[in-house]
């Protein structure tokens, strides 16, 4: 396994994702949405890039921990997979891809294997569209694509993909194989390959930080506070992180007198909200400090899984997870945020799905064609359904959070030119210049002249 076998192709690789209009698109899928501020400060494209990183750092630190000149990330790949986590995500995220999900199943449900949609394995069908590992070379792609496979059992929901499930199995050997040769014996039962693993833990140990600072969207800082106060329990000190990470010397209110290293991470979180200055700023390094040290905290074991070192650290790490899941995505105060967004999914998705959608709103020229080749096809009925919604999913699967938005507006529209028998002149700018809000309110008073009139 010579690196300079690999590295030109998996450099031109890395610049070829980061790049490419189906990666930068994910700039338009925020991670929630506030009224407070339009987005969140992050979206799944800033997401990625940091658990691409996270991910070389969790194997390079692991590496230097067996020694013997051991690199887990021997094919230089383990950026590129955290990068294209997340690749396969339609809009909303994790709400959009629960609401198609249900929605396709419904819709084939008298089908031999229903139709799902996965974000997880979405990851493939747009790794395999777009080309992304095709200049690697084989080898290096087949264990790329293995190192995706979060749960082996979900390749069930894409029969397409299950001979993955072999890549699997073959780059754990290969893992275990180079290991070996270094002296290190292990038996990987996880069901997944190391680099998997690792980005998993990143990809978790960002979501840990980041939900946490980007609750600032939507709380104040007093609020906050009040959050951590209550729900945080860990003795975790300075001192422990620092082990780990650099953490920079700061003046905290309240605590001139205290040591810095003897200060608990609790105590410091909150006491930064406190600053007159640069409070957000200072919160969010120290978080994003605290998001690195728990890249550090995990060690290879002998059955090939990844587990933490530090028990303390590990318990602070689930106990953040427990206040965003408590706080943030699980709160009233969220959901109601999230209420109208999961309405317009739904409503799309509805109308391609379930109803006889005009195809004016289908901007891909792909699939304008495949749609018309199909519809003229003479493909049975059931096989005809299948293809028409595989398609669905996949289109509706590529969409951001703006287009949905755009098209419910659209479908708005042609619901009401539907009641008038004809198309307004200005529909495109009353899309374009209007808000859902806005646009909705001119419908309706449209409909109610017309009605005083009739």
């Amino acid at each position: 396994m010579k690196r300079e076998h690999y590295h030109i192709g998996v450099e031109e690789c890395e610049l070829g994702i980061v790049g490419h209009k189906v990666f930068v698109r994910l700039k338009d899928i925020p991670m929630y949405l506030s009224k407070r501020t339009k987005d969140s400060i992050r979206n799944r494209y800033s997401h990625s890039v940091e658990v691409g990183l996270s991910t070389e750092y969790i194997l390079s630190h692991v590496s230097r921990q067996l020694g013997n000149n051991v690199d887990l990330n021997f094919f230089k790949i383990g950026k590129i997979v955290g990068l294209l986590h997340d690749i396969g995500h339609t809009a909303f995220s994790h709400d959009g891809e629960t609401i198609l999900d249900g929605m396709l199943q419904k819709a084939s449900e008298s089908f031999a294997t229903p139709l799902r949609f996965n974000a997880n394995l979405n990851n493939f069908r747009r790794i395999f569209k777009y080309e992304f590992y095709d200049n690697l070379p084989e080898d290096v792609r087949a264990y790329a694509l293995a190192s995706l496979v979060k749960r082996v059992h979900e390749l069930e929901e894409y029969p397409e993909y299950l001979y993955l499930k072999q890549y699997v199995l073959d780059a754990i050997t290969l893992e275990e194989k180079y290991l070996g040769s270094k002296g290190i014996t292990i038996q990987n039962i996880t069901g997944k390959t190391i680099l998997c693993q690792a980005m998993d833990l990143a990809d978790e140990n960002r979501y840990r930080v980041t939900d946490i600072i980007d609750s600032l969207n939507i709380y104040t800082k007093e609020k906050l506070q009040e959050i951590l106060l209550r729900s945080i329990k860990s003795e975790v000190r300075v001192k422990d992180i620092r082990k780990l990470v650099y953490l920079k010397t700061l003046t905290v209110p309240g605590y001139e007198r205290v040591h810095y290293d003897k200060m608990k991470i609790k105590e410091l979180l909150i006491a930064l909200l406190n600053r007159s200055s640069n409070a957000k700023t200072e919160f969010q390094n120290t978080m994003n400090a605290i998001s690195m040290a728990f890249n550090r905290n995990f060690r290879l074991r002998e059955d090939g899984k990844l587990v933490p070192v530090d028990a303390e650290i590990e318990a602070l790490r689930k106990e953040f997870q427990k206040v965003a899941a408590k706080y943030l995505w699980g709160s009233k105060k969220v959901q109601k945020i999230k209420k109208p967004f999961s309405h317009y999914f739904t409503t799309v998705a509805d109308y391609f799905i379930n109803k006889e959608f005009d195809m004016e709103l289908i901007d891909s020229n792909t699939y304008k064609e495949k749609l018309t080749a199909l519809r003229n096809s003479e493909l049975s009925k059931e096989v005809y359904q299948r293809e028409k919604l595989s398609l669905m999913r996949n289109f509706l699967g590529g969409l951001t959070n703006l287009k949905i938005i755009e098209l419910y507006k659209k479908i708005a529209l042609l619901k009401f030119e539907a009641t008038l028998g004809y198309k307004l002149e200005n529909r495109d700018k009353l899309v374009d210049k209007n808000t859902v809000a806005s646009l909705e309110k001119k419908l309706k008073k449209q409909s109610e002249r017309l009605l005083g009139k009739r």
